[in-house]
């Protein structure tokens, strides 16, 4: 009887659990909607009112590559080549770069006029399922804690999202992100690598630049996981350096048939590697990069090529993180460790050529920081750390 008392108290707390976790996803989910929504209607946002929500390239830009992506599905553009495109031109790298996201399917309930509602409501959800996933990979380790809805919606408004969030095909990585270092964490502790192949796969597939960005960050949080382990099994440590090899491996040939052709069709682009702009002048002054912790530092120099990198995600975070260096609790080699993520970031953004290496070598347009969401991540994860 003592047993079987037992298996249904048990069984009582899993169904608990279960439901406490969908409601925590879907608080995750609603309050971001729901704290834009409330942003918009207070701005006077159409359609709560006549101003347009459409910064810098959302409008010359993306409102045209919208209303591009929906005319592909009633017949009236080729996703191969276009005449609209100055001259006239090939369109499928264009597509693969700004286009792949499947939250654009959005815009087929949208005639072209109301395409700027549309990419309001892309960026909404967005900004939404970074917050859910942010709580899935929180909730992996551990019981479901409504707590964890802090860091998630840090995460989800973090500056790079507000500052940088408008370009809003850069903003599937972000989303994946934590399935990614989820599946990292799940090949050195279970060798298990589905979720890491899947998850990395499909950030390069919806955009393959912010993609190598992302795989350049996997190549970091892998080598900080395995120096934090147990070091002493050789082969051990052999077999997990492996498999994440051909796992990345894996998730790059996956990709692979949108890689390739954008790669053959924007050569001399975004797509292209390149060496000749790498040298070692500083970004700014290091000390200003402090300012950008707290909130009220943007401006719009800082979406300009003389920026600091956006890195602001909470004075909560900040407070939480210096206790985490300070908690006699957590190993020194674990703090060494992760000081050393935070100083390969931090010269990273001071460094004109390290910096330029995560975007392919390449000079961008204004946004040069357009991986800073991967110390964003790192940097909540820290703050949650200090929380346990």
């Amino acid at each position: 009887m003592n047993k079987e008392k037992a298996k249904n108290i048990l069984k009582i707390e899993i169904d608990n659990e279960k439901i406490k976790k969908i409601v925590l996803y879907l608080l995750a989910f609603l309050i971001p909607v729901i704290g834009l929504t409330i942003i918009f209607i207070y701005l006077k946002i159409y359609p709560f009112g006549n101003n347009m929500y459409l910064p810098v390239d959302a409008y010359g830009q993306y409102i045209n590559y919208l209303q591009y992506f929906r005319d592909l599905f009633f017949g009236e553009n080729s996703i191969i080549y276009s005449l609209g495109k100055s001259i006239g031109g090939e369109m499928y790298g264009l597509f693969a770069y700004y286009l792949i996201s499947p939250y654009n399917f959005i815009t087929l309930f949208f005639n072209k006029a109301n395409m700027p509602f549309a990419f309001d409501i892309i960026l909404i959800l967005k900004m939404a399922t970074c917050s859910l996933t942010f709580t899935y990979y929180l909730n992996r380790r551990q019981k479901a804690k409504f707590t964890n809805l802090i860091f998630a919606i840090m995460y989800a408004f973090s500056a790079y999202n507000i500052t940088y969030g408008f370009n809003i095909m850069w903003l599937d990585a972000v989303i994946l992100l934590p399935l990614v270092i989820a599946g990292i964490e799940d090949m050195i502790e279970k060798k298990k690598s589905a979720l890491y192949i899947v998850s990395l796969g499909i950030t390069l597939i919806t955009n393959y630049y912010i993609g190598f960005m992302v795989c350049i960050f996997s190549v970091i949080y892998f080598i900080y996981k395995l120096l934090n382990g147990d070091l002493k099994d050789k082969k051990q440590i052999l077999n997990k350096i492996g498999r994440f090899i051909l796992s990345s491996v894996c998730a790059g040939l996956i990709s692979g048939v949108i890689i390739i052709p954008s790669f053959l069709g924007l050569q001399g682009g975004r797509a292209e590697f390149s060496f000749a702009n790498l040298n070692l002048n500083k970004n700014f002054e290091v000390q200003n990069i402090i300012s950008k912790f707290y909130t009220n530092s943007f401006n719009i120099e800082e979406i300009k090529n003389n920026a600091i990198p956006p890195l602001f995600c909470g004075v909560l975070a900040n407070i939480l993180v210096l206790s985490y260096f300070l908690n006699k609790k957590i190993r020194i080699k674990e703090k060494i460790l992760t000081l050393l993520v935070l100083i390969i970031f931090t010269i990273s953004f001071y460094i004109k050529g390290i910096n330029l290496l995560w975007s392919m070598g390449n000079i961008p347009a204004w946004f040069i920081y357009r991986y800073s969401f991967c110390f964003t991540f790192i940097y909540i994860i820290l703050a949650k750390k200090r929380t346990r």
